[in-house]
């Protein structure tokens, strides 16, 4: 407490004193002053004005050791298409030769073909063969074969009865056989079909027939007897049972090959094979 003259200030509440400037310092209050004086902060002053600038840079450091490898990113998202093509390259090497597939399942069958032109003129071809029997009845439903060859120069008949044509064209053919103890059936065969069949009941006797056929060239030709009862062809010293038959000439056909020369014309003539104009005696009939 400070005293007054007319004695304690009892209600002073602030006492400025010169060591605490700008300090307000409250001793008493009702009368009671503390044992100690507390400082309050007075009010902030205005700001001062700043201080002069800082001394010049500095020289650069040293560079300091590399730092350790981060770790790989996360792959990006793909970027778009570009819109240039770049250039084509160059082409590379033949590669090596793969190994082979195995065979594929087989095609169908092709259409047939156009038919080609004629082909060139052959030379005459001739055949014609005769043959005999040397034992009477031969087995039946087979050819009879002929062993005994009266001619046969251009070797078209086979011995066991079976003749074949080397050729396209006609041909004429003709049996004589001896018919003894039983009936005979005997049929001219042309490639397992027969072409015509006669029946000779008479004993003894004999049986013939001519026929007139167009072949192709592989044809086959036989005579042929039906069965064991009507077996009947005999052969003996007496009675001789021929097979025979030849290709008929063929026509002379005169065709002509224009050939175009300088402003002229040259014919040549050529003589080919061509069939007869006979009737023939359709298969199987």
């Amino acid at each position: 407490m400070v005293p007054t003259p007319s004695g304690f200030l009892g209600a002073v509440t602030h006492l400025y004193l010169p060591s605490l400037t700008h300090q307000s310092v409250t001793c008493c209050s009702a009368g009671t002053c503390p044992a100690t004086c507390e400082s309050v902060p007075g009010a902030p002053g205005t700001q001062g004005p700043p201080g002069p600038a800082g001394g010049t840079k500095g020289d650069r450091g040293d560079m300091g050791l590399p730092g350790n490898p981060g770790r790989d990113g996360d792959k990006g998202a793909q970027g778009p298409q570009g819109l240039l093509k770049g250039d084509k390259g160059d082409r590379g090497d033949i590669g090596a030769q793969g190994v082979q597939g195995s065979m594929g399942l087989k095609g169908n069958q092709g259409d047939m073909g156009l038919m080609g032109p004629p082909g060139p003129c052959s030379p005459a071809i001739q055949s014609a063969f005769s043959a005999c029997i040397n034992q009477s009845f031969p087995v039946h439903n087979l050819p009879i074969p002929f062993p005994r060859i009266l001619t046969n120069q251009q070797s078209h008949f086979n011995p066991r009865g079976i003749y074949t044509a080397p050729v396209n064209g006609t041909y004429i053919f003709s049996f004589d056989l001896a018919v003894a103890s039983k009936p005979l059936k005997v049929g001219l065969f042309r490639n397992f079909y027969p072409v015509i069949k006669t029946t000779e009941a008479t004993i003894p006797s004999t049986t013939s027939h001519q026929v007139v056929l167009h072949l192709s060239m592989g044809d086959e030709v036989w005579l042929q007897v039906k069965d064991l009862d009507t077996n009947g062809i005999y052969a003996d010293t007496e009675y001789t049972s021929t097979f025979s038959g030849y290709l008929l000439p063929a026509n002379l056909h005169t065709h002509t090959h224009t050939h175009a020369r300088t402003h002229a014309h040259t014919q040549t003539h050529c003589h080919c094979p061509w069939s007869t104009a006979l009737t023939l005696i359709p298969v199987g009939q």
